[in-house]
């Protein structure tokens, strides 16, 4: 190796050491570490499903694309949307899917019977806390129902969850509890 190449050498090195120092150390657009006067936040929801009254499913659902971009929208400006209160049920006999994060899965509105996308019950359970809560009344035989989701009056999309398949009744009730909380580690 003559002298040129070993100073090219020498100052490839010392550029790779610095870049190391520098992601190494976090400073300058490779650091991800939240600045002290950010907060984090964090969105955790699950669903609570009863069937007459017997819990059959308890889950985590998934918080849709759209649902992030409302929360964003809320926080960040005016949303005309209204709140996120509707819940909506899926016709598993008509096919209802798992819920994917832009909201495209199969989900078959469940219309009669007694189920229509209709505002819940909202409480405040605590700070950052709520619940949106409904119970329905079957009033044909053989509904069979496995997914839900939580809308707003414009039907824009919060979340969606799959439960166990339930097959209702005449007179049988189904309560879907969807349980949201905002935090800050």
């Amino acid at each position: 190796m003559d002298k040129q190449e070993k100073i090219m050498f020498g100052m490839c090195c010392s550029i790779l050491l610095f870049a190391f120092v520098v992601v190494s150390a976090g400073i300058g657009p490779f650091n991800s570490t939240p600045k002290p006067e950010s907060s984090v936040v964090t969105y955790n929801a699950h669903v609570d499903i009863y069937k007459n009254n017997e819990l059959i499913s308890s889950a985590s659902n998934l918080l849709y694309t759209s649902g992030k971009n409302s929360i964003k929208e809320m926080l960040g400006s005016s949303n005309q949307n209204g709140p996120f209160l509707n819940i909506s049920l899926c016709n598993a006999t008509a096919g209802c899917s798992s819920p994917i994060a832009d909201a495209s899965e199969a989900f078959n509105l469940l219309k009669g019977c007694g189920f229509e996308s209709i505002e819940g019950t909202y409480a405040s359970t605590g700070d950052g806390k709520w619940t949106v809560t409904k119970t329905f009344t079957s009033t044909c035989d053989s509904v069979e129902i496995n997914s839900t989701r939580l809308t707003n009056v414009t039907g824009g999309n919060l979340a969606g969850n799959n439960f166990t398949l339930a097959t209702l009744q005449n007179s049988d009730t189904l309560t879907i509890n969807w349980s949201l909380n905002v935090t800050q580690p």
